[in-house]
C-alpha cells in the first residue's frame, strides 16, 4: 500500500492525515497508516480539479487546440477530468461522429475525459451527457418549441443536458468592442432563456446544467430552483472595462459584462452561492483575434483556472472549501463520476499545493496565448491521478494515460 501523509483537505476541515492507496484507489484515512509513505510536511493535500466545459477542438480544428495539447495543459493545473463539448467539425451530432471522436481522442489524453454529444433528435445510445445552445451559434442550435421533448428524453434515459442559455431571437453577436458586444447579447437575454428553461423542467425534472451564467440576477434565479449551474474564471475576473493586448482577446459567449456586474458575480462566487466552476476552455489563434468585429469568441483558460483561484484562496478572498466545493466536489456529483473528494472508495486524484509557491500565469494551452498570462498563481507541486503521479514540480511524468470515464 502507498501512503500519502500530510494536511489534507476531507470532509470541509484540513487535518493530519495519512491516505493509504491501493490500485488507484483511496482504500483508508487514518492518523497513521504503514506502507510506501510520501510525506509532504506543511503542504496541503487537496482533491484534484474537474473541469467540465472544454473545447479541445478536436476533431476539425486541432490546428488552435487538440486532446493531447489540452489535456497536458489541464494536468499541468491541477485538473484530472475533464467534459469535452461537442461543437466540433463536423459537429458530434451522430452515432458515427460520436464513435469517430472517441477512437480519435483515445490514448491522447493525459487527464480521465468523458465528451458531450450534441442533442438532437435522437439521443446517442453510448453518451452520457449532451449539449445544446438556445443561442443560435453553431449547429448543435435548438429551438424553444423543441426544448421540452428533449427534457423528456434526457429524464426518461437518466442523462445529464448542458445549455448555452441565451435566447436565440434576443441577442446579437455584432460589434466593434467589448461594450457594443455587451450591449448587443445583453443580460436580459440570458435572464430570458433561463427562466423559460426552469419553467419548462419543473414539469419533468431532466437534470440539467445551466454553463457559463454571467450575472447575480441570474444566479438568484437559479439557487431558487433545482438547476445546477456554472460561473467562469473570465466572467469573474474581466468585464467590458479591461483591458486587453487585443481587445477581441475579452470577445466571448456570453460576453463580458460591466465592471460593477463583474463585481458583483466574483462576490456570489466567494460567497459560496456557485455551485460549479468551469473554464469553458476555447482557444483560437492570436490571427483569429486581430479584428475584434471578425474575431472568433473564446478564450483559453483550463490552464489557469485551478492555479488562480488557489492563489485567491492564499488571499483570502474565498475560503479553501468553497473552492474545493466548486471544482472538485460538486462537478463530481453532477457527473456522476469517482472522484472530487479525498474519501475512501473514490480515485486516488488529488494535487499537492504549496501556498509558498507564488508564481506567474504563463500559456499552456497549444494557441500559445493566455488573457490571464502574468497573473499571480500557484500550480500545483505535484498531481496524483488514480495514485498515479501525473504532474511533479511542473513537469508531466510518464506517458498520456487517461481514460474515459463511463
Amino acid at each position: 500500500m502507498e501512503v500519502i501523509e500530510g494536511n489534507a483537505f476531507i470532509k470541509g476541515k484540513i487535518r493530519r492525515a495519512s491516505i493509504g492507496i491501493e490500485d488507484g484507489k483511496i482504500v483508508a484515512i487514518k492518523k497513521t497508516l504503514y506502507g510506501k509513505t510520501r510525506n509532504y510536511g506543511n503542504m496541503l493535500i487537496m482533491p484534484a480539479a474537474i473541469d467540465i466545459h472544454v473545447h479541445f477542438r478536436e476533431p476539425g480544428m486541432e490546428y488552435k487546440e487538440d486532446f493531447h495539447t489540452g489535456s497536458m495543459a489541464a494536468a499541468l493545473a491541477g485538473v484530472t477530468f475533464i467534459m469535452d463539448m461537442p461543437n466540433n467539425v463536423p459537429a458530434i451530432t451522430t452515432e458515427e461522429a460520436f464513435r469517430k471522436k472517441l477512437e480519435l481522442v483515445r490514448k491522447k489524453s493525459w487527464v480521465d475525459y468523458d465528451i458531450y454529444a450534441g442533442a438532437g433528435k435522437k439521443l446517442i445510445e453510448n453518451a452520457n451527457a449532451y449539449k445544446i445552445y438556445l443561442s443560435g451559434d453553431n449547429e448543435i442550435f435548438m429551438e424553444y418549441e423543441e426544448l421540452a421533448s428533449m427534457l423528456r428524453k434526457i429524464k426518461r434515459e437518466d442523462k445529464i443536458l448542458a445549455i448555452h442559455a441565451e435566447d436565440g431571437n434576443c441577442i446579437s453577436r455584432k460589434g466593434r468592442n467589448l461594450m457594443e458586444y455587451d450591449m448587443n447579447s445583453p443580460i436580459k437575454c440570458e435572464i430570458s432563456a433561463i427562466k423559460k428553461i426552469i419553467e419548462l423542467n419543473e414539469r419533468i425534472g431532466a437534470k440539467i446544467h445551466i454553463c457559463h451564467v454571467t450575472n447575480v440576477e441570474a444566479v438568484k434565479i437559479l439557487n431558487s430552483s433545482s438547476t445546477s449551474f456554472g460561473v467562469t474564471l473570465h466572467h469573474i475576473l474581466f468585464s467590458t472595462s479591461s483591458k486587453f493586448r487585443r481587445e477581441a482577446m475579452g470577445k466571448v459567449n456570453p460576453p463580458l459584462r460591466a465592471e460593477e456586474e463583474r463585481k458583483r458575480l466574483f462576490k456570489a462566487v466567494s460567497g459560496g452561492e456557485v455551485p460549479i466552476m468551469e473554464s469553458d476552455h476555447a482557444p483560437h489563434t492570436l490571427d483569429e483575434k486581430k479584428d475584434f468585429e471578425d474575431a472568433k469568441a473564446g478564450m483559453p483558460g483550463v490552464d489557469a483556472m485551478l492555479p488562480i483561484m488557489l492563489y485567491m484562496v492564499k488571499e483570502e478572498r474565498l475560503s479553501l472549501k468553497t473552492l474545493v466545493r466548486m471544482v472538485s466536489e460538486n462537478p463530481a456529483k453532477l457527473m456522476n463520476v469517482n472522484k472530487g473528494a479525498i474519501e475512501e472508495g473514490k480515485d486516488a486524484d488529488f494535487i499537492i499545493v504549496d501556498f509558498n509557491r507564488i508564481e506567474k500565469i504563463k500559456p499552456l494551452s497549444k494557441c500559445g496565448w493566455s488573457p490571464y498570462e502574468g497573473m499571480n498563481a500557484i500550480y500545483p507541486y505535484q498531481v496524483w491521478m488514480r495514485g498515479e503521479m501525473l504532474v511533479d514540480n511542473g513537469q508531466l511524468i510518464g506517458e498520456a494515460r487517461g481514460e474515459r470515464v463511463k
